[in-house]
C-alpha cells in the first residue's frame, strides 16, 4: 500500500514532480567533512587539513544555500507547511548553521590554518550538531508530514499515457 499525506502536503519545488530539496539536501554534507578536516588538523598541524576544511566549508556554504532556497519555496508554497511548527524551526535552525559557517569561513579568507583552531572546530561542531537536529526535523517534514514529497505518492501523473498497474 502506498502512503497517503494529507492534501495540500506536497511539493511546488519540483521538476516533473520531482521534489529539488530532498535532492539537494544531501550536499552540504561538506560541513561535516569541514569538522573532520578541523579535527584532523587540531590533531596534527598539518596545514592540508586546514585548507581541506576551508573549501569543504565553502563548498557546504553554496550547496546548503542552493538546498535552503529551494526549501524556503516549499515552505511559503506549500500551506501545510507553513503550519507547521517543526518547519519554522527546521528552517531558522539551518540558516543558523549557514551564518556559523560563515563565520568560519571569514575568520580563515586570509590564512587557512591560522584561524583553523580551537575556534574553528568548535564552530565546526556546532555546525554539525545544528544540522543532526535540522535534519531529523527535515526527515520528519517529509516521511510523517508527507513536506516536500508528490502529492499523490506513486501515482501515476495525469498527463501520462502510462497504465496504473
Amino acid at each position: 500500500m502506498e502512503p497517503t499525506y494529507p492534501a495540500g502536503s506536497g511539493t511546488v519545488a519540483a521538476v516533473n514532480r520531482h521534489p529539488l530539496h530532498p535532492m539537494l539536501v544531501p550536499l552540504p554534507g561538506f560541513l561535516v567533512g569541514a569538522l573532520i578536516g578541523d579535527i584532523l588538523f587540531v590533531a596534527t598541524h598539518d596545514p592540508f587539513w586546514a585548507r581541506g576544511a576551508f573549501w569543504l566549508l565553502v563548498g557546504g556554504l553554496v550547496t546548503g544555500s542552493a538546498a535552503g532556497l529551494v526549501g524556503l519555496v516549499d515552505l511559503l508554497g506549500v500551506a501545510r507547511a507553513r503550519r507547521l511548527a517543526i518547519a519554522w524551526v527546521h528552517g531558522v535552525g539551518n540558516i543558523l548553521a549557514l551564518v556559523l559557517a560563515f563565520v568560519n569561513v571569514v575568520r580563515r579568507w586570509s590564512d587557512y590554518g591560522a584561524s583553523a583552531d580551537l575556534t574553528g572546530l568548535v564552530l565546526s561542531i556546532a555546525v554539525v550538531l545544528i544540522l543532526l537536529i535540522t535534519g531529523w526535523l527535515g526527515g520528519e517534514l517529509s516521511y510523517r508530514h508527507g513536506i516536500g514529497v508528490s502529492e499523490a505518492i506513486g501515482s501515476v501523473p495525469p498527463d501520462s499515457t502510462r497504465q496504473a498497474d
